[in-house]
């Protein structure tokens, strides 16, 4: 690879230095041992998801062309990350794919692999299930190739899982999810294997099987008994939401409805708030308050987008045109 690399997005130089071994004197730090000093505020920021300041720096490392190969691959993730962190997605899939071009022709497997974790994340996020699918796959496809990212692995699976489901195949994406489970589990990482478990959850939820879904509710409810967690809370409200309204008590089911949906609640984002808002009107759909329905499906698309959850937007699009056509139903029979 030559010394010059044009830096296609912003067309401009920047100069990939050769690697240094981190035991010979750092000009740049002044100090032994020190090479990746520059990237340290970016890896503090990110870590800290200061993600807006995480994106200057990141950019300021990239314009100086004073970075090594592996530094400057860094760089350009970090970009992407926090890009993506503050919800510019559009423009971490340009870095990711950018990090993976550069990693490819620099034969780095180890950012080959991150990269194609975090497209494959990034494309879900923007609901383009078909490119998520590919990266991931390929990204499982040859793990053993860049084992510095093993712990992405359980990541890998549980996304795949997300992606089986909205394409409703949920045998493949109940084992996804059981392998997301088992990894998380192996990994020592109780937090994420209950995310897992929400994944097994929704399986069968959305499979019509409620009963399947219980043990596994009951599992991340008793978490939650020794651990204090808003965010998983919340979810949990959403997931015994959805599960009375399956086992036909409509009642419960609104009851947590309205406490995911109590002004303040600790843990409720906007996610939570669309998944309330689309179960709860659902649930006033099939009791005939079709006026409420219609306020529950117009609040859910709204979250649905602020969330940027395309499978919920669909959810609660879905609602909006039943209702639709029950209006037209009723306008022409008058």
């Amino acid at each position: 690879m030559s010394q010059r690399t044009v830096l296609k997005s912003q067309k401009i130089p920047v100069t990939i230095k050769p690697e240094i071994d981190s035991n010979k004197w750092n000009s740049r730090s002044g100090e032994r041992g020190s090479v990746l000093l520059p990237l340290e505020r970016l890896r503090q920021h990110l870590a800290r998801g200061e993600y807006v300041q995480a994106r200057r720096e990141a950019e300021r490392l990239i314009h100086t062309g004073d970075l090594s190969g592996s530094e400057l691959l860094e760089a350009y993730r970090g970009a992407a990350k926090a890009h993506f962190y503050v919800q510019d997605v559009f423009a971490a899939v340009k870095l990711g794919e950018r990090v993976l071009e550069l990693a490819t022709s620099t034969e780095n497997w180890e950012y080959i692999g991150k990269a194609r974790f975090d497209l494959g994340t990034f494309y879900l996020t923007l609901g383009d299930t078909h490119l998520a699918r590919q990266h991931l796959t390929q990204f499982l496809a040859e793990l053993d190739r860049y084992p510095e990212a093993a712990d992405l692995e359980a990541r890998a699976h549980h996304n795949l899982g997300f992606i089986f489901r909205q394409r409703r195949e949920y045998d493949q994406a109940l084992a996804s999810h059981q392998k997301a489970v088992a990894l998380f589990h192996r990994d020592q990482n109780p937090r994420l294997k209950m995310e897992a478990l929400r994944g097994v959850i929704w399986c069968h939820l959305y499979a019509g099987d409620p009963t399947g879904a219980w043990p596994y509710i009951e599992q991340v409810a008793a978490y939650l008994r020794d651990n204090h967690d808003e965010g998983l809370s919340a979810s949990l409200l959403t997931d015994l939401a959805c599960y009375h309204r399956l086992m036909g008590d409509i009642k419960r089911s609104m009851d947590f409805c309205e406490e995911a949906l109590v002004p303040g609640r600790p843990g409720v984002d906007d996610h939570v708030l669309a998944t309330a808002c689309v179960i709860a009107g659902e649930n006033a759909l099939d009791v005939g308050r079709t006026h409420e329905a219609g306020m529950f499906a117009n609040l859910a698309l709204d979250y649905a987008l602020k969330a940027k959850h395309p499978f919920l937007m669909n959810r609660a699009s879905a609602l909006r045109r039943r209702l639709y056509e029950i209006n037209q139903a009723c306008t022409s029979d008058t």
